[in-house]
């Protein structure tokens, strides 16, 4: 029980601490908000929140897997591409929806 609540506030600190230098979630807030639907609004949020750790988890899962993350090394450009597609893509759906 004391790993869950250590990494519920080493995780609830950076989420506070970088939040002010994170705009997108107040991107997020306000086109769901704009939208009016409360049930898109929660997808919107749930997506926002799974994007944001993942990479936390990505890391804190590539220094405990050496020989795992030697072997993604190797996929670097390929994850990167997909994730700067995915990124545009996201930000020219919320262009859009507002």
């Amino acid at each position: 029980m004391g790993a869950v609540l250590g990494g519920l506030f080493l995780g609830g600190g950076l989420a506070a601490c970088s939040l002010p230098c994170n705009p997108g979630i107040f991107i997020v807030i306000g086109a769901s908000f704009l939208m009016g639907r409360i049930v898109w609004g929660m997808v919107l949020m749930a997506a926002f929140a799974i994007g944001f750790s993942l990479p936390l988890a990505a890391i804190l899962f590539g220094v405990s897997f050496g020989k795992a993350s030697l072997k993604a090394q190797k996929l670097d450009a390929v994850i990167r591409a997909i994730a700067g597609v995915l990124l545009v893509c996201a930000g020219f759906y919320l262009l859009t929806i507002v």
